[in-house]
């Protein structure tokens, strides 16, 4: 009787790691099919997706994959091909929240594109993104950089402590996507100036396939499906400076922008100064300012308001036509 007991408990405690066990190899070969399939659907869209060595774990509470030395290629055959290499990647996800995908990135990260000798470096703290899956479709997705540094050839083209990316489906139309990015402290190029902080939102109208997968189209098919961007807010802070836009912008089928943006700036003389815009136009720039911009108000500061069109292959700013180059290969 007391054998008896003791060993109930223990036989189906047994029972339920043994359970337990079987569902979690059946859950973890579920998802290298889900892998498999995802991987062959990249390839056959031109993103070639290698690990130089996979590896599954995380029983017995969550599914982990780990790739060692991740290679991405991009394959077009409208431009020269792209490689991605990084170190490491790591995706989980907890049993109880299978829609939630957690991935981290080690790098560096090289980029090389073909017939181009110059190599593009990124470096980073800590890299994250998740995803939260929903039945039909993806529910949104988010991106965080720790100081992050990106370099061409030696020389910094961006670093910031801190960039955020965060995307989801727009709610009006499943096949558009509003996005959202965000630099802190962030300086760019090679010419030394004040770091800036920079937030824009936007939507990027009829980007998807289709509303079951978050697969973006290529420009092309992007441009041809009446593909656009709607800025929402554009807000750049550098020192006392302050610019803030928002309008519409698409491509012609010809490659060229086409739209419409306002820009409403406090003190543009300072970036003006900074960049080296003032230095090369002198006096003109100021008149140049007052000729292409009229008085409003920024946040509560008195500032310039520009109107930027964008038509016929040409910029409109004011009585100042630019010629623009078409962005389509």
């Amino acid at each position: 009787m007391r054998f008896r007991t003791f060993a109930i408990p223990v036989i189906i405690v047994a029972l339920a790691i043994g359970a337990w066990s079987a569902i979690w190899s059946w859950g973890a070969g579920r998802a290298e099919d889900a892998i498999q399939r995802w991987l062959t659907a990249e390839a056959a869209n031109g993103r070639v997706i290698t690990c130089g060595e996979r590896s599954s774990g995380g029983y017995p509470f969550r599914m982990e994959i780990t790739c060692v030395k991740p290679t991405v290629e991009l394959r077009d055959e409208a431009r020269p091909y792209q490689t991605y290499r990084f170190e490491r990647l790591k995706v989980v996800s907890q049993i109880w929240s299978p829609g939630h995908v957690i991935s981290e990135w080690t790098g560096p990260m090289t980029v090389v594109t073909e017939g181009d000798p110059s190599v593009t470096r990124a470096t980073w703290r800590l890299a994250q993104a998740s995803a939260q899956l929903a039945i039909g479709g993806y529910d949104s997705s988010s991106v965080v950089i720790d100081d992050l540094e990106v370099v061409r050839d030696g020389a910094v083209l961006v670093k910031t402590p801190r960039a955020e990316f965060h995307t989801r489906p727009n709610r009006g139309d499943p096949v558009s996507v509003d996005v959202v990015a965000k630099f802190n402290a962030a300086s760019f190029g090679l010419r030394p100036m004040a770091p800036v902080d920079a937030e824009i939102q936007f939507v990027a109208r009829k980007l998807l396939r289709n509303a079951s997968r978050p697969q973006p189209l290529p420009l092309r098919q992007w441009v041809a499906a009446g593909g656009a961007v709607e800025l929402v807010l554009l807000r750049l802070v550098q020192g006392q400076a302050l610019a803030v836009a928002k309008g519409n912008v698409r491509l012609t089928p010809d490659g060229r922008p086409d739209g419409e943006i306002e820009l409403r700036a406090v003190n543009l003389e300072q970036v003006l100064q900074a960049t080296g815009v003032t230095a090369n136009l002198g006096p003109l720039a100021a008149g140049a300012i007052t000729m292409a911009s009229r008085p409003t108000e920024v946040e509560g500061r008195n500032g310039r308001l520009f109107t930027l069109r964008a038509t016929d292959g040409r910029l409109q700013i004011g009585p100042l036509r630019i010629g623009l180059p078409a962005l389509l290969p």
